[in-house]
Formats: structure tokens, sequence, C-alpha cells
């Protein structure tokens, strides 16, 4: 369902895109007050605004394709609440899995990744084939990369 601009009504109709390794190619089975649809209601597209699409109840397929069958891992989780007052509670956030998380499941030490980094460039700068100040770049992007998740960011 749609998860921005809720206090419009939707105007288009749609399916998705499916990009999974095993999957029939589109999302176009959807469920309104107890009925399955072929096309999903939604907002007219605008590609300044942001709109996010949510997907609940994937079931127990979609959350084992998350683990490490893609070498992806976990996505983040959030556990939400409705209250009485027709609000929302966040109860509780789960973290997915980071770069480095992935590789130290395929038995790979990412500090150790890191180091033989390191020494490679300290050997390419002293052979001249690598500035210091680009060494340092590269080595912190590398760092910043292991700790974030392995899917796309914005």
């Amino acid at each position: 369902m749609p998860i921005h601009r809720l206090n419009k009504e939707p105007t288009q109709l749609g399916h998705f895109a499916d990009l999974t390794c095993d999957s029939d190619g589109k999302l176009d089975q959807f469920i309104d007050n107890g009925k399955v649809k072929n096309l999903l209601p939604l907002h007219e597209f605008k590609p300044e605004e942001k709109y996010l699409i949510g997907l609940f109840l994937g079931g127990a397929y979609q959350e084992v394709m998350g683990s490490l069958h893609n070498l992806f891992g976990s996505t983040n989780a959030v556990h939400i609440r409705f209250t009485n007052k027709g609000t929302y509670k966040v109860e509780h956030v789960i973290r997915g899995n980071t770069k480095s998380n992935v590789l130290e499941y395929l038995e790979h030490d990412p500090e150790t990744l890191l180091e033989r980094l390191r020494k490679s460039s300290e050997s390419a700068i002293q052979a001249g084939h690598l500035k210091i100040d680009n060494a340092q770049k590269l080595i912190e992007h590398v760092e910043t990369s292991l700790r974030q998740s392995t899917y796309l960011q914005s």
C-alpha cells in the first residue's frame, strides 16, 4: 500500500515489476477489503516527490529470501503498534545485516581484509603507483562501506 499522501485519494492503478531471482516477473495480486484485486490504487507519479510503497505480511518465503540466500542478508525491520487514538508507536527497530556481517557469515574477517588493503596500499605508495591521499580515501571508503547495509541506499 502507498505510505505517502495518505490524505489524498489514489487516482491511478498499477502493479510492480519483481526483480527477485525466481519470480514470475511482477506483483499483481493485492488484497482490498478481503477481495483480491489485480491492480493497486496508487497516486499520480511525481518524480520530484518521494513516494514509498509498504509491503506487509509478505510471509515466510519472502523473509527467507532476505537471508543469505542472495548474499544480501536481512533488511532493517520495524515493529509498529497502532494506538487506540489512531496513531502509531514504534515498538522495536531491528537493524539488518551490514556488509561486514555477511562477510563474517561467509567466514571472511573484515578486519583482515582491511589490513591486507592497508599493506597493499603501502606497497603501492612505495612503488609510486598510488598517492597517500588516494590510499586514505580508498581505505576510508571501504571501512564506511563495510558498516553499511548490503542493500542500496538513497
